[in-house]
């Protein structure tokens, strides 16, 4: 038998129980065995083929997809938001471990081997945020030490523990005020944007929430909980975990379990109140000094929104073939086969949907996931489609792709008419995504839930739009703390 055992059927009202006590549900012991029983099967039957890419027609490039505008359109799309008096907020997702951040330190503790990249990084550690947390003594005596004693660290339990930080938590800049960490100020700056009622929700792991509230007190904002607001990944969507025959896999008895990935946010989404929304994840954030371009793009996107939603609503009431190929032209929102099989009533079809504007940077080295024409049982749609969603057969489109998604995302949850909409009903539940993992001393197969921009978004009007490339300076490494956009 392999290492990781397979679930018996008998057992499986243990899990329901443990459900229960995560979920607060007060399902009967019928009800419960039932969802569970069919919950598990799905997941197996999901990821039973051993993987679910998506059909791609062509990639969307400036013309044919995305929009480019002009310095005359920005301004106006940045004017139509500075007059907009409806209520917007930030969506951050924020429970990401500071861990993969720091693996080539890791990794240099491990091999002793020092890269160019690490001699690099320690020369430059006295300007960097990192360096002002550490002990006085240590900071006096950094100019003696070893790179591999500093790393050792930077990293261990005896040390900074810096790994184990919430990536959120962890100091990236230094200003005026001092040192400040992405928490902080992603809190800031969305404030600049929104206003003095502006309100910024984060996602995040729970066991932190003291430490994030602390954080965010210590920058001296007032009314700090009338505009700041947590929520967490609820564990009762986590995937179950599969061997390569297939098996549930378990230990210490109990079913082994992952986070189903960014789509299980979709709840926490649908649970803002505020018409428009901005969606960036929490470590992509540039130093506040560098930080106006990031405003005005953010401005002209929501203006974007708001004319969309304006026009569309306009051709709704007034429809027209002529006037469908206007708008089509203006916002490039339809495949040429949706605008071909578009009338008042699809169109008014499409103004009941959510809506959404979502920046896109010029690919810069290797291709990647981005926004692409996709076929699906006949119909062409546009969309934002993961790397590991795409086949082999269509690595020739991807080489060709111009752009990828950054995750800086505009959103608008409700119609036309201004009416809220569930998100939960404009999700594919078939775009789920495989993960395959190792784990002891075999594979974790699991099934992800459709991602958020993807799948959980698969029936939102969507406009794809080109942005600064200076607008995304994500820190996946701590190396990229050395890099302009971080620094004053």
């Amino acid at each position: 038998m392999n290492a990781m055992t397979a679930l018996c059927v008998p057992s499986i009202f243990h899990i329901f129980e443990a459900q229960k006590h995560e979920s607060g549900e007060g399902f009967s012991r019928e009800d419960m065995s039932t969802s569970v029983k069919t919950s598990i099967e799905q997941q197996k039957s999901d990821i039973s083929g051993g993987s679910n890419t998506v059909k791609l027609s062509g990639s969307c490039v400036v013309g044919k997809g995305i929009l480019r505008l002009s310095d005359h359109e920005k301004e106006h799309f940045a004017h139509r938001y500075s007059i907009w008096n409806g209520d917007a907020s930030f969506f951050i997702p924020a429970s990401g471990s500071g861990s993969r951040m720091f693996t080539e330190l890791v990794q240099f503790v491990e091999s002793k081997k020092e890269t160019a990249a690490i001699a690099k990084f320690f020369e430059e550690l006295p300007k960097l945020a990192l360096f002002h947390e550490l002990p006085l003594v240590v900071r006096e005596k950094v100019a003696s030490l070893q790179s591999i004693y500093l790393a050792e660290y930077l990293i261990s339990g005896d040390g900074m523990k810096f790994p184990d930080r919430p990536k959120g938590l962890i100091p990236f800049h230094v200003t005026q005020e001092g040192v400040i960490n992405p928490f902080q100020e992603q809190l800031k700056q969305a404030l600049k944007l929104l206003g003095e009622n502006g309100k910024v929700h984060y996602t995040i792991q729970k066991n932190f929430e003291g430490q994030i509230w602390d954080s965010l007190q210590s920058v001296g904002i007032e009314n700090l909980e009338e505009k700041v607001s947590f929520s967490h990944q609820d564990n009762a969507t986590d995937a179950y975990c599969f061997n390569a025959d297939g098996e549930m896999v378990m230990e210490d008895g109990n079913p082994v379990r992952r986070p189903a990935g960014h789509g299980a946010l979709l709840k926490n989404l649908n649970a803002i109140d505020s018409d428009i929304v901005f969606i960036k994840n929490i470590d992509n954030v540039q130093h506040v000094n560098k930080s106006e371009l990031n405003q005005r793009v953010w401005k002209y996107c929501a203006g974007l929104l708001l004319e969309f939603k304006s026009d569309l609503q306009l051709l709704v009431n007034d429809f027209s073939k002529e006037g469908l190929a206007e708008l089509n032209d203006k916002y490039q929102f339809l495949s040429e086969q949706e605008e071909a099989d578009c009338d008042v009533v699809k169109l008014t079809e499409y103004s009941k949907r959510p809506f959404r504007v979502c920046g896109m940077v010029e690919n810069e080295g290797a291709p990647g996931g981005g926004p692409f024409w996709i076929e699906d049982e006949g119909i062409v749609s546009k969309q934002i489609v993961e790397k590991v969603q795409i086949s082999d057969d269509d690595k020739l489109l991807v080489e060709e792709s111009s752009h990828f998604n950054p995750v800086f995302i505009a959103l608008s949850k409700t119609d036309v008419d201004g009416n809220r909409l569930d998100l939960e009903e404009f999700v594919d539940p078939s775009k789920f995504l495989l993960v395959n993992k190792p784990y002891k001393n075999g594979t974790l197969r699991y099934r992800e839930l459709p991602g958020l921009w993807n799948g959980s978004m698969h029936f939102w009007n969507t406009v794809f739009l080109e942005i600064p490339k200076e607008v995304f300076s994500p820190v996946k490494s701590v190396f990229d703390l050395i890099k302009e956009a971080h620094q004053p």
